[in-house]
């Protein structure tokens, strides 16, 4: 009897080491202060010493912050986690990305899979904001940060950083403004490319038309045409110019569809150094575009370079228990052909 009590106990007592081994005591973090009173910069998110450290420690040896990226396609999607992990190389931390390939439903599959492989932070670019809610949710449950960028309403316990569209929309107003009243005395018939399904690029839109017309009251605008891609801005611009053949100023709320509205200008036999086109995403097609001096005269940078040193930064201050910004404002850049090298 007594050899069988002490071979349960023994047996209990592996079960129990055994048990303790699988499940260590999970190491606790000092919680982040996120203030809300204002917006913060990419300023307030520089690390010190010290919190690059803290963050080090946090992560571990294999531990690694995950990126999961609208696409990589695209030269301002593919820039944001390329700099991202440039930096974070830099700093002795592991980043690895996922691809999403536009495609909503593949950001859920990410950030589970994420979480579970361990990742304390996951940075998401959210194609959908509603497909991928509750996996952020889960994923915020389980302890995970989770920031956002080019958006921030997702950034339930983490970090949102993002242009605002405003700063977007009147940035190439102003541009298009400027020209007019040094080109063309002020006076100019305007077509606005907008993208209405989408109400953050209606607000694009909206302060494209204030800035503009507060700086050139002179202009008249003819008209907002579909956007958004080249195919939308070559048909909207050539049933534009049938109903309005003196346009002379194009004003687009992205490149895209301003590479389109270039050749329904063109097919038309418009004058490519007295027509202006004013793009935002600063593609490298554009730039190379402006500094021809034919057509695309401006466009504004969204600065997707600092926007992934962004993620890398917000991500060290949640780490480290820091005090950060809840939401962060990226900084937006006219770029002309003067600015440009």
């Amino acid at each position: 009897m007594k050899r069988w009590w002490l071979i349960v106990l023994c047996s209990s007592l592996w079960l129990a080491g055994c048990t303790g081994a699988a499940t260590p005591t999970p190491i606790l973090h000092p919680q982040p202060a996120l203030f809300t009173d204002r917006l913060g910069t990419a300023q307030d998110l520089i690390p010190t010493e010290t919190e690059i450290a803290a963050a080090k420690t946090a992560l571990g040896v294999k531990g690694f912050i995950g990126i999961v990226a609208c696409n990589l396609s695209s030269e301002y999607h593919a820039t944001v986690p390329r700099a991202a992990q440039a930096l974070a190389h830099k700093l002795g931390l592991r980043i690895e990305v996922f691809d999403s390939e536009t495609k909503a439903d593949r950001q859920i599959a990410a950030i589970e899979n994420f979480v579970s492989k361990g990742a304390p932070a996951i940075a998401i670019c959210a194609i959908d904001p509603k497909v991928v809610e509750k996996a952020v949710k889960e994923a915020a449950g389980q302890g995970v940060y989770v920031l956002q960028y080019a958006g921030r309403d997702l950034a339930v316990n983490g970090i949102g950083i993002s242009i605002e569209d405003a700063d977007l929309g009147c940035a190439a107003g102003e541009i298009a403004a400027d020209l007019i009243v040094k080109e063309k005395r002020g006076q100019a018939l305007v077509v606005l490319l907008d993208y209405p399904s989408l109400p953050n690029v209606v607000e694009r839109a909206n302060q494209i038309e204030a800035c503009l017309k507060q700086k050139a009251p002179g202009v008249k605008i003819v008209g907002r045409y579909l956007g958004g891609t080249p195919e939308n801005g070559l048909t909207s611009l050539e049933n534009a110019l049938q109903a309005h053949p003196a346009i002379d100023v194009v004003v687009s709320i992205n490149d895209a569809g301003a590479f389109g509205a270039i050749k329904a200008l063109e097919a038309a036999g418009k004058d490519p150094q007295t027509t202006i086109v004013v793009g935002i995403d600063a593609d490298a097609q554009a730039k190379d575009l402006i500094k021809q001096g034919k057509f695309f005269r401006g466009t504004v940078d969204t600065s997707p370079a600092l926007t992934g040193e962004m993620v890398v930064n917000a991500v060290i201050k949640l780490l480290a228990g820091s005090t950060a910004p809840k939401n962060v404002r990226v900084p937006v850049a006219k770029i002309t052909r003067d600015l440009l090298p």
